[in-house]
């Protein structure tokens, strides 16, 4: 049995002037821009508490399909250094 391995570099970054996210996706071993159809996804990110295992839920909205995926401990302080901004990290820890 064999195993395949998928690696993408991942730009985001802000546009100010429209207040904008852009996101492009290069795949490694072609680097040419991956195309994307116009798609919402909902990720939810949450702690086990039994476990301490952070898990975190996916939904691409348009098809309603779902995946669950389980991480390591460092899963969670990854995302919220990383992906988060200081303000959304803020303002979700009044809302808990």
């Amino acid at each position: 049995m064999g195993s395949a391995l998928f690696s993408f570099v991942i730009w985001c970054s802000h546009d100010v002037q429209n207040d904008t996210l852009q996101v492009r996706v290069v795949p490694i071993d072609t680097s040419k821009d991956v195309q994307f159809k116009d798609s919402s996804f909902l990720l939810r990110v949450f702690v086990d508490e039994s476990t301490l295992t952070p898990r975190c839920f996916l939904r691409h909205v348009n098809s309603g399909r779902e995946v669950y995926i389980q991480g390591s401990s460092n899963l969670l302080p990854f995302i919220k250094g990383c992906l988060a901004t200081g303000e959304e990290t803020e303002a979700h820890k009044t809302h808990e």
